[in-house]
């Protein structure tokens, strides 16, 4: 079941803080057997906006690596992000839900109890 990730704001700040070291992992084997990161845009800017400029190295260094791709946020996906929200306004977590879906990858967070509740088929790759 190790295809692919797609990283929640919670991965991202895991892999530029070193906080568990679990995140880095399991991105360097997804990658390692072939599989992908998927990074939505809005999630990545919500850590870089608060994370110090010297743990932002990890995340470049991440977001460079061959097999990761930065899915932005464009106009295309508003209205099915918009849906997925239904009211709510963490445009982050509706981009992470598109994203899951999209690419049919675990989510890696430590929020997933909040994100099935927008979609309860997506599968949840829980940070310890």
């Amino acid at each position: 079941m190790l295809p692919g990730r797609v990283l929640d704001v919670s991965a991202l700040i895991d892999i530029a803080v070193a906080k568990t070291e679990y995140s880095r992992s399991i991105a360097a084997m997804c990658l390692f057997r072939g599989g992908g990161i998927c990074i939505p845009a809005t999630g990545l800017a919500a850590v870089l906006s608060i994370s110090p400029i010297s743990t932002q190295v990890e995340l470049f260094e991440l977001v460079t690596t061959p097999g990761v791709k930065i899915d932005d946020f464009t106009h295309g996906k508003v209205g099915e992000i918009a849906e997925i929200l239904d009211g709510s306004r963490d445009i982050t977590a509706g981009h992470v839900v598109w994203c899951a879906r999209s690419t049919k990858w675990p989510i890696l967070t430590d929020r997933g109890g909040e994100l099935v509740q927008y979609d309860q088929h997506i599968t949840i790759d829980p940070l310890p």
